[in-house]
């Protein structure tokens, strides 16, 4: 069996798995001091942490812990727990689509080649068809992760677009079609491709917001880009972070899927 080799290209830059562990610790970090805000008991064992306390977690302790109130919350205390913050997040993404243009459109773009897995292998971890503890763990800004959109699912979820803002509640379905004027157009290097846009969970309201993944067979592994967009209005920061998202939440898929096979 070849060993998992991953390698991430974000706007010609390479980036290494150390660096994207301290971006994985920082959000870890910040999502344990938000959860506190909002009265969730986050404590090491029967410890109950201060946001001192918070500060001073090392990196795979922080994402246990994470995770485990995370799983625990469950979609329904998840929502429940971030009903405010989700009202107010609706209202600014409604404000980013006042005079949308999609050709306007931020984009960001991660590039990911890896050895070690397969296509077939690794999509349904990226896609939530291994339950929702993995689909949560890919990435610390995953609250809720319900159905298996590589399935033909749709899927409801919740996250924090470009570790920017606050978690928006979505749902979302994949398609082979982009829409019309997006500032992109498929890449005919890659030979397999996923799109799709979300509705906000609400109400339905397309906020113009998605991604399209493109994939590329080879021995032993794969290459594939994936391209995030949203709303010209929104900040330029939610396409630049996001482009670190998807390289935290694929990456940690591979390893997943990886493990899985061993």
């Amino acid at each position: 069996m070849s060993d998992l080799k991953i390698e991430v290209t974000i706007d010609g830059e390479t980036y290494t798995d150390a660096q994207l562990a301290q971006y994985e610790y920082q959000r870890d970090l910040h999502v344990l001091h938000e959860l506190k805000d909002l009265g969730v008991r986050v404590a090491d064992g029967e410890h109950e942490l201060s946001h001192q306390d918070i500060n001073w977690i090392e990196p795979k302790k922080a994402a246990a812990i994470s995770l485990d109130i995370r799983q625990n919350l469950g979609a329904d205390g998840a929502y429940d727990l971030f009903k405010d913050v989700e009202a107010d997040t609706e209202r600014r993404w409604k404000e980013y689509l006042v005079d949308y243009k999609p050709e306007d459109s931020h984009v960001g773009v991660t590039k990911i080649h890896v050895t070690g897995v397969t296509i077939p292998e690794t999509l349904p971890v990226m896609g939530g068809g291994h339950g929702e503890k993995q689909a949560l763990s890919i990435n610390p800004e995953h609250y809720i992760v319900q159905g298996a959109i590589t399935n033909g699912e749709q899927q409801h979820g919740m996250e924090v677009f470009g570790m920017f803002g606050e978690p928006t509640y979505i749902t979302g379905e994949a398609t082979d079609e982009i829409p019309a004027g997006l500032p992109f157009k498929k890449d005919p290097h890659y030979v397999k491709s996923m799109f799709g846009e979300t509705l906000l969970g609400s109400d339905g309201t397309n906020i113009h917001l998605g991604a399209m993944h493109e994939f590329l067979p080879e021995e032993n592994g794969f290459s594939m880009k994936s391209t995030f967009f949203c709303p010209g209005k929104a900040p330029q920061a939610i396409a630049d972070g996001h482009k670190i998202h998807f390289a935290l939440e694929l990456t940690n898929s591979m390893k997943i899927a990886y493990q899985l096979k061993q």
